[in-house]
């Protein structure tokens, strides 16, 4: 349960030090699904609220809101073939690319085919689109936006006819949708309306305005062309009568008929001295680096030279002879006769093989001035033959320009007196590649509301909103609530946690009764708080091995945590145990002990320590066993001096021998230095914080306050803890079960003296 270590002075063990910590960090706590089961649980009733809010708006609005119907016409737009001209230079329109129905899908809604379609249907006369009542509201932002638009915009005025067919037009547009259907060519075209029988007769209106529209754009297309292209073939007939005269005359100037076979055969031959030239150039080079290696001295690196068997055989005997030699060498001397042997046959091979290594490189030399000779012979053939090729072929080119610039003339002449043909014809046809596949049928029921739609996503969006809202207030709550904070935050142990009393328990509490909440533990031995701070006793007395603490600072790190009713309920505690007990109220700043004994504050602490009475004066015998108080007197001026001095620690030591337990009830730690002082004289400190209003920083701060003076802190008694959003509210629950029907025989009645329990 708890860590204890050995203190050599006292010879006993205790909790870590207010100066320990782990050597290592403390890993972070894995996140499981029943963290956010307890953040759900314990924020149950704002999610249910903002639930509610956002169901309920959405159902009021839903079931207020005026019905729309939805008119739907499905056109097919298929790829439209050229009337007029086929070849893409001039008028040939790319149907496969998507900008193609991109470009259909807004001339749908454009602002003249919603002009035609107004003005077809005459919707200006419509109620729908006439102007409603303006709320002072809307009558405040429409003088906002008319103040705004004169502002930004002075040099603009509109009349107002012409302002009335802009707006109309605006709110045309807005109700209109084209939805193209993925993967086709089909395109459907919604229009919303409260009216039923106007959002169908719309869509089927616009519909057949964009076919009219498409065809009378062909048609003037299809006249523009017919101009352009009589005036293109005026211009195309002086062109090609003039490149056949061209063409003829130069035939007869040079002689030429047809130039083909002739060019076939030069250009073969130059072909063939172009592949021969090639491959000399790639002989000569690699004999070249051969040549080349041979003047570095690299012989042994010659392939040739490497695959000479009779050279390999000298190299071969000339090591044998060598080794011999060097073996001889080392016995006898140059002179001996079989050294002188075999240094005249290591002689002979040696000779042998220079002869045949120049021999090979000759060889190479001889082939590499032939193959240069034989390349710069196929350079020239090749060149001249090259000549005559540009020579031939300078006449060529230009009678194949001619040649050309005839023949194109001449297809551009035919291929427009065709289209000519066409575009007379076309004039008059009145296809259309646009299909009206589905008229629109009468709406029977609203498109908008979709009420169970409405009201399911506003349920989702609701819970998740409300859940999400949740987790991030429970992000900001950076108060200590349970033990594993405690743990985690300040590494500290747990002393134990007070429940809070539930509100019908209070109002009882509120009525008269003979003991107030401080003194629970003695008047109502067998409730929840009673427990509570019995099991905060045995965390006391087992937090040292070989005998319990007996000077016990509890302390908070704020004001109003619940402090002084621990400290009373858990000195009556460990009275119940048959140990002598004494209260001491250092709080001489807002002291309340004598209050809940209901006793005077005339004589107490302060009178002591500033040497006006005894000791034994101001200790006060209560009504309950083995417990007496010190109570803390007037208020004196400089408390923290009377707390420090020496004739506070004659009183520390007179009451050691006297008493088994000594209490200490003092300020908050932070904004005072008396707790400070005091954890100097006490065997441990023990923080009082209150759940759910502690914060995690000030309790951190207290704690590292009283470590810089070595402060023994034991550990952390959480005040005030809701069992209802807690996991230990079944313990409690199970408590209460068990202890039930004797608590129903006998109920001790209490009243409550201070807000904090």
């Amino acid at each position: 349960m708890n860590t204890f270590r050995q203190n050599s002075s006292e010879g006993y063990y205790q909790l870590p030090s207010p100066g320990y910590s782990p050597p290592f960090f403390q890993e972070e706590k894995e996140v499981n699904l029943r963290d956010y089961w307890k953040v759900i649980q314990k924020r149950r009733w704002m999610i249910i609220a903002f639930f509610l809010m956002v169901v309920i708006t959405t159902a009021v609005a839903t079931f207020t809101m005026k019905p729309i119907y939805r008119g739907t016409t499905t056109v097919q737009i298929n790829k439209e073939n050229p009337q007029i001209v086929d070849f893409k230079e001039i008028f040939a329109v790319n149907t496969m690319d998507l900008d193609y129905y991109q470009t259909q899908y807004k001339v749908m809604e454009s602002r003249s085919l919603a002009k035609r379609v107004i003005q077809s249907l005459k919707l200006s006369e419509h109620p729908e689109f006439q102007p409603s009542p303006e709320t002072p509201f809307e009558k405040w932002k429409a003088a906002l936006f008319t103040s705004l638009k004169s502002f930004l915009a002075p040099s603009y005025s509109f009349s107002s006819e012409n302002g009335k067919e802009t707006r109309l037009t605006n709110w045309f547009l807005n109700k209109l949708k084209i939805e193209p259907i993925r993967n086709s060519r089909l395109v459907k075209i919604h229009f919303d309306s409260n009216d039923p029988k106007l959002s169908a007769q719309v869509t089927d209106t616009l519909a057949a305005n964009y076919i009219q529209q498409s065809l009378e754009a062909r048609y003037v297309a299809t006249e523009q062309a017919k101009e352009w292209l009589n005036k293109q073939l005026e211009d195309l007939k002086a062109k090609v009568e003039k490149a056949d005269e061209a063409l003829q005359a130069f035939g007869l100037k040079h002689d030429i008929v047809s130039l083909d076979e002739k060019e076939n055969v030069t250009m073969q031959r130059l072909t063939e001295l172009n592949e021969a030239l090639t491959k000399a150039e790639s002989d000569r080079i690699t004999r070249e680096s051969l040549y080349r290696q041979t003047k570095l001295r690299g012989f042994d690196s010659l392939p040739s030279i490497l695959e000479n068997k009779l050279i390999m055989d000298l190299k071969q005997a000339f090591i044998q002879y060598e080794a011999q030699y060097m073996k001889l060498s080392e016995t006898f001397k140059p002179e001996y006769p079989e050294m002188i042997r075999l240094k005249s046959q290591m002689d002979t091979i040696q000779k042998r093989l220079e002869g045949e290594i120049d021999k090979i490189i000759a060889g190479i030399k001889n082939e590499y001035e032939s193959g240069l000779r034989k390349e710069a012979l196929l350079r020239r053939t090749f060149e001249q033959q090259k000549a005559r090729v540009m020579e031939m072929q300078e006449k060529a080119i230009q009678y194949n320009i001619l040649k050309r610039e005839a023949d194109t003339n001449k297809e551009l002449y035919r291929g427009l007196l065709q289209r000519m043909k066409e575009a007379g014809v076309s004039a008059g046809i009145t296809a259309s590649n646009i299909q009206v596949v589905d008229p629109a049928e009468l709406p029977t029921k609203p498109y908008r509301p979709n009420k169970p739609l409405n009201l399911l996503l506003a349920s989702v969006v609701g819970l998740f909103l409300g859940v999400g809202l949740a987790f991030f207030f429970e992000y900001l709550d950076n108060t200590v609530k349970t033990t594993e904070d405690v743990d985690q935050l300040v590494r500290l142990p747990s002393y134990g946690m007070v429940p809070e009393i539930s509100s019908e328990r209070r109002k009882r509490l509120e009525k008269g009764a003979s003991y107030p909440v401080e003194l629970i533990t003695h008047g109502h031995p067998k409730s929840m708080l009673s427990e509570a701070y019995r099991n905060i006793r045995t965390s006391i007395l087992l937090s040292f091995s070989e005998k319990p603490p007996k000077r016990i600072l509890l302390t908070s790190p704020n004001p109003v945590e619940g402090k002084t009713t621990t400290v009373i309920n858990t000195a009556i505690a460990l009275a119940q145990t048959g140990a002598q007990v004494v209260i001491i109220d250092t709080d001489m700043r807002k002291p309340r002990i004598h209050k809940i004994f209901d006793e005077e504050n005339g004589m107490g602490l302060s009178n002591f320590l500033s040497g006006r009475t005894e000791l034994d004066s101001i200790i006060k015998k209560t009504e309950i066993p083995n417990l007496f108080y010190i109570a803390s007197g007037p208020i004196p001026p400089n408390p923290s001096e009377l707390i420090g001095s020496n004739l506070f620690k004659s009183m520390i030591a007179s009451l050691d021998q006297r008493f088994d337990h000594i209490v200490f009830d003092s300020p908050p730690v932070l904004g005072f230095a008396d707790s400070i002082i005091l954890s100097t004289f006490v065997d441990g400190i023990i923080f009082v914080v209150l759940s759910g209003k502690t914060p995690r920083e000030t309790l951190q701060r207290a704690k590292e306050m009283l470590q810089q003076v070595n402060a023994k802190i034991l550990g952390v008694i959480i005040n005030r803890v809701d069992i209802h959003r807690s996991d230990y509210g079944y313990y409690y629950y199970r408590y209460q079960h068990y202890y039930g029907k004797e608590g129903k025989k006998k109920e001790i009645s209490y009243t409550s003296k201070e807000k904090t329990v």
